[in-house]
């Protein structure tokens, strides 16, 4: 029998770690008539098997009743199995973490400066959270939404700007926000109710990317050096736009570095629409 310092020393467990799992019931201490606990070579085989099944990924509350189960070897590897596809799927969300991480160090490294690209951009499927500032469609979607936020590595948090919105009378937009995902991932929307999937159709965009306070993101006057480029490069607002903000909070001013998808096309301006925005941005 060994005293927790002795069991310690020979399981690498450091003595708050012993408490630990004696109170989630993998370790039972018996006490000796002084009131020190002692354990037994068979907990130290217990603790050592515990780790392995921690090493497989399993949670603590998982590792314990594995170990206190009676189970062959059929269900032991039906166990593996199952828990062999979740880190799979936990290790492909992983990536499109690390890849939003990469994106977002980028994001800060370019600076302050508007920054255009034209770029053929997959379409986006998405579920609304709101039209406009009416918000009421997220309960009649409330499940849906959260089915793509448990996905949010792969999906957004986005906000689409209508091309009706850029060329109506006014000083400001008014985005509805939605969860997006790139159609390449359709595959992930399992359970959720397709009728509720819209898709922006994107192709030739010009993707903008600026830094603005949330406030000055609705003004149609942020947008001017957006429709400068379209102007300068004979382009013309095709669609919607897709908004991606990256809530970096910069400078602890709040503001954010964006990243909008534009679609295009080549040679066909609307001229009334221009002026209109010209107008707009005086």
């Amino acid at each position: 029998m060994y005293r927790i310092k002795e069991f310690a020393a020979m399981t690498g467990l450091p003595p708050s770690k012993i408490r630990f799992y004696e109170k989630h019931g993998l370790l039972a201490a018996r006490r000796e008539e002084n009131g020190y606990r002692v354990f037994s070579p068979e907990d130290a085989f217990r603790s050592n098997a515990f780790r392995v099944l921690l090493q497989y990924g399993f949670t603590v509350e998982q590792a314990v009743a594995m170990l206190d189960a009676e189970q062959g070897a059929e269900d032991f590897k039906q166990s593996l199995i199952e828990q062999r596809t979740k880190l799979r799927r936990e290790a492909d969300l992983l990536r499109y973490r690390l890849a939003k991480l990469n994106s977002a160090i980028e994001l800060v490294s370019t600076g302050d400066q508007a920054a255009f690209t034209l770029v053929a951009a997959p379409d986006q499927l998405y579920v609304s959270a709101s039209v406009g500032r009416d918000f009421s469609i997220s309960t009649h979607h409330e499940r849906d939404l959260a089915l793509l936020y448990d996905l949010l590595s792969v999906t957004s948090c986005a906000r689409i700007i209508s091309k009706r919105d850029f060329d109506a009378p006014g000083d400001t937009v008014e985005p509805s926000y939605v969860i997006a995902l790139p159609e390449s991932e359709e595959h992930r929307l399992k359970g959720v109710d397709i009728a509720h999937v819209e898709r922006l159709r994107l192709g030739k965009c010009v993707r903008f990317r600026r830094r603005v306070t949330r406030e000055e993101s609705v003004r149609k006057e942020t947008f001017a050096d957006l429709f400068a480029y379209l102007d300068e490069h004979d382009l013309s607002l095709r669609g919607d736009l897709i908004l991606f903000p990256s809530f970096l909070n910069l400078d602890g001013n709040g503001s954010d570095i964006e990243t909008l998808f534009v679609p295009v096309r080549q040679g066909e301006a609307d001229a009334n629409a221009r002026n209109e925005r010209a107008g707009n941005a005086l």
